[in-house]
């Protein structure tokens, strides 16, 4: 374990915007703080005012929106200067930790390197995925990914295709230079822990799932849950970003193929208004309720007053709705195989594929077999404590003190 250290974290999303890495991030924050340690975010501005943070440092964006409208940085001399003159004011900084690896994740990569400060890299999406499936484009953007990202972070040598396509092995690439840039890097899983060392990662890779901040979930556990009337049609819940990476339409035609079930949407995104069409269209709009973006707080409660949480997206690394689903004891209807390693045992469903005709096949036989939800709530009391951030700061903080001994080492 280290004494009080002086974090610089790195992400390319605003603490205040909506998304799994954001929330990640203010419990990681949240967490390291409570135990003394002190913590400054660097980060591309929010798309909409926010308050003004001590603790935040907002890079310049460029005038360009990333495909989810959130803003873009890159590391440039302005943003270099930016960032040394906040570690001259506010220093000395003992570790930089990159959360995301585009252009604030570079641009605290290469910030380390110049105050010869250690990096940890946290690496959780996979956009080798996400690009290949769901990107307009898909050549293009992870051309223009690799291209960019090479001309900042170069990677010596041939990565390792593991048997990939010609997209995803331009995807992996800047994922697999920004890990080799790194002292340590940290993912959330075992299962992509294997993958980036398939692609030829060497760095030390540490896992280290995400968590929840403790005094949150005390508070909203502190509010009764619902008891289901066994009459009542099954209360499915969908919440995420509404993008097409989370699959937010397929969840409203799952919900629409099954009769005795409503679905309650939570959350904002650039297919907010086909959401409100697909729900118009179909005439749900008694059964499928769209409520727009709400907290983290407001969305665990949701769990405690309903059955199911229906999990659609396919590309996701670990899922921070995974983990909320999992602290409020909700059973979990999913589709992704690499998902298994988070969910606990018994405690959900996983469809034999990711189409809408096995989510709803599964989720309707769930409407005429109750007993099954039940089943899933037992096997989920004993983990409902698992995602719980106190329980992985002490790995977060176990790998700053590798990295700065390995510092010590090297001077």
């Amino acid at each position: 374990m280290v004494d009080s250290v002086h974090v610089a974290i790195f992400t390319d999303f605003h603490p205040d915007t909506l998304g799994g890495v954001q929330t990640a991030m203010r419990s990681l924050c949240d967490g390291l703080r409570r135990l003394g340690h002190r913590v400054t975010v660097f980060c591309a501005p929010a798309p909409g005012d926010t308050t003004p943070d001590a603790d935040t440092v907002i890079l310049r964006a460029v005038p360009v929106s990333m495909s989810n409208g959130l803003p873009v940085v890159l590391p440039t001399r302005a943003n270099r200067r930016l960032i040394d003159a906040a570690f001259a004011e506010r220093g000395p900084i003992d570790i930089v930790h990159a959360l995301t690896t585009y252009g604030c994740g570079i641009s605290g990569a290469r910030a380390a390197r110049r105050h010869g400060i250690p990096v940890v890299q946290t690496m959780q999406s996979r956009d080798d995925t996400v690009i290949e499936k769901y990107s307009p484009a898909p050549y293009l953007s992870a051309l223009t990914m690799r291209l960019m990202h090479g001309w900042f972070v170069p990677l010596r040598g041939r990565p390792a295709h593991d048997g990939d396509s010609r997209i995803a092995r331009l995807a992996w690439r800047p994922l697999i230079a920004q890990a080799q840039a790194a002292d340590r890097v940290i993912v959330p899983t075992q299962h992509f822990a294997r993958r980036l060392a398939r692609h030829g990662v060497a760095r030390p890779i540490h896992v280290v799932s995400n968590g929840i901040d403790d005094e949150l979930l005390d508070r909203v556990r502190v509010a009764e849950s619902t008891t289901a009337d066994p009459d009542a049609p099954l209360r499915a819940l969908w919440c995420g970003r509404l993008s097409a990476e989370k699959r937010p339409l397929e969840a409203i035609e799952v919900a629409r193929r099954v009769e005795d079930c409503t679905l309650t949407v939570y959350g904002s995104g650039p297919l907010a208004d086909q959401a409100r069409s697909a729900v118009a269209e179909a005439n749900l709009g008694h059964r499928v309720h769209l409520h727009g973006e709400v907290d983290q707080a407001d969305c665990l409660r949701a769990m405690r007053t309903h059955d199911l949480l229906l999990l659609t997206s396919d590309c996701d690394t670990q899922g921070m709705v995974l983990l909320e689903a999992m602290a409020m004891g909700l059973p979990v209807l999913y589709c992704d195989p690499e998902l298994s390693e988070t969910v606990p045992d018994e405690g959900g469903i996983r469809t034999p594929d990711p189409s809408v005709e096995s989510l709803a096949a599964v989720l309707d036989s769930l409407t005429r077999d109750r007993a099954r939800l039940h089943d899933m709530r037992r096997a989920l009391t004993a983990h409902t404590d698992v995602p719980r951030q106190s329980r992985h700061t002490s790995g977060i903080l176990s790998v700053y003190a590798d990295a700065l001994a390995a510092s010590v080492v090297r001077e």
